[in-house]
């Protein structure tokens, strides 16, 4: 029995509902349970031959799994060997006596540990009769079922393109569609849902198993679809997967045809706000409230364009630009700290940068928002961390200031000004960069900067002369000291 010898229902049936006490119930040998007698109504899903000793890989949850125990070299085989299928969400284990005569109590032990149903094939039994019984229960199920399926899946699209939202027609009880921020948006209430969207977005690959306070998700995202910004299907169980994605899917792109035309509305508000236009008129095409307060977002992607980002996290007008998607959206409490939330998660996929402007009150406002916004954003891009929301009024106005300036220009006028001093401090071994940092923090105060450094009085005037030769500037005077505090700044 070679890894990869899935049975025959394995590669094509995979959609009925089938317990295992219908297998083990079915005419033939009798296949002894060893674990989980009070567990037979688990639903499989297919079933999988494998003597790997880790074959998790292959394993997408609700298999059972049949092995001919030739993995195993010693009793701590058995752990491994449970520990992984668990952590694949198999439904049981039937393992072959065939090479040792018996099931060894290590491995029942590790099946008993793990809550793994456990039962036992005998030598003269094959696991090609077993795949068979569940092929057989399957078919009885099966042909009765599509049609109905088939009925009800084609009721559902009709609503779906006829206008009904998708939450009016989810038809499923354990099973969800959820935003990438966590967000559902369809299938009623689940507190898990911002943990499944973390799973959703570090998954090596999809789709993906979750166990989440010991209930076992399946992930399954659509395809095409980003990570960051999309959707993703949720359910507690793997039958009638393929239709729960196929009507996120069907939805998703309804939604994103609607979506086309916002965003066009959307660049011409921006469009008018870069004038310094009026946009009343174009607020109210974005279905915003020129008499209500609006907050500008600024916001891009390590990998990827922002838009779908932020109308996932906004209710407002987004426009995707060349490098950035820009929202204009309707001021609320607890903005900021949503945002901060959202961006957090998310960047678990990608690098998320966001700039917020301060409020503005009036239309005539959004303007110098976009502009604050903008500023908010470029100063955002220079901190570290995968993820950075920025808002306007933290920053102080010379950062501001700063952010609209060049990356290049500003990296240039600290080198010039601080390049003298780090040389020395690398040549020499001295400190003149931290004691500059010092007596500014010390607003010039020679006693207490000499204090912080734990100097002497003189040994700090040696130094501060020794900045003033190296960079020809005089500390004493202001427009120095702002010179110095800037380039400090731009350095860090």
């Amino acid at each position: 029995m070679k890894h990869g010898a899935a049975s025959f229902f394995g590669d094509r049936y995979k959609e009925g509902p089938v317990q295992l006490k219908d297998v083990l119930d079915q005419p033939g040998r009798r296949l002894p349970v060893l674990i989980g007698e009070r567990e037979l109504d688990r639903p499989l899903r297919s079933s999988f031959t494998t003597d790997l000793l880790d074959p998790g890989r292959y394993l997408v949850g609700g298999e059972m799994v049949l092995t001919g125990l030739m993995w195993r070299r010693e009793p701590a085989d058995s752990e491994v060997f449970v520990e992984n299928l668990a952590r694949a969400g198999i439904a049981a284990l039937g393992a072959g006596e065939g090479l040792l005569g018996t099931i060894p109590d290590d491995l029942v032990e590790a099946c008993r540990r793990h809550a793994l149903p456990l039962f036992a094939v005998p030598a003269d039994v094959s696991f090609r009769e077993i795949t068979e019984r569940m092929a057989t229960v399957l078919w009885a199920e099966r042909e009765a079922a599509a049609l109905a399926a088939r009925s009800r899946h084609r009721g559902l699209i009709a609503a779906l393109t006829s206008g009904a939202r998708l939450s009016e027609v989810w038809p499923a009880v354990g099973g969800w569609t959820i935003g990438s921020s966590g967000r559902i948006l369809a299938g009623g209430r689940l507190p898990e849902a911002p943990r499944l969207a973390s799973a959703f977005l570090t998954a090596e690959s999809l789709p993906a198993a979750a166990s989440i306070d010991g209930r076992l998700y399946r992930i399954e995202g659509l395809a095409g679809v980003p990570r960051v910004g999309g959707r993703f299907v949720a359910s507690l169980s793997p039958e009638g997967m393929d239709e729960l994605v196929s009507l996120a899917a069907l939805d998703l792109a309804r939604v994103e045809s609607a979506r086309q035309v916002e965003r066009r509305l959307a660049a011409q508000l921006v469009g008018s706000l870069d004038a310094e236009e009026p946009c009343a008129a174009a607020l109210r095409a974005c279905g915003l409230d020129p008499d209500a307060p609006h907050v500008v977002l600024v916001a891009s992607l390590a990998a990827g364009p922002a838009g779908a980002l932020l109308e996932e996290v906004t209710d407002g007008a987004v426009a995707e630009l060349e490098d950035t998607a820009v929202a204009v959206v309707p001021d609320r409490p607890g903005l900021l700290a949503a945002l901060r939330e959202d961006a957090h998660r998310m960047s678990a996929a990608t690098r998320i940068t966001v700039g917020v402007s301060r409020t503005a009150p009036t239309p005539r406002a959004l303007a110098g928002a976009l502009t604050e916004a903008r500023h908010a954003h470029a100063y955002a891009l220079d901190r570290p961390g995968r993820s950075r929301v920025v808002a306007c009024d933290e920053l102080a106005s010379h950062d501001l200031l700063l952010a609209g300036v060049p990356a290049v220009t500003r990296r240039a006028f600290a080198d010039r000004l601080l390049e003298p001093l780090v040389a020395y401090d690398s040549r020499n071994g001295s400190e003149l960069v931290r004691t500059l940092e010092a007596f500014l923090a010390c607003d010039g105060s020679w006693t207490r900067c000499a204090s912080v450094m734990h100097v002497h009085v003189n040994t700090l005037r040696y130094r501060i002369r020794r900045i003033s030769d190296l960079t020809g500037r005089d500390l004493d005077q202001f427009a120095d000291r702002v010179d110095f505090h800037l380039a400090l700044r731009l350095r860090r």
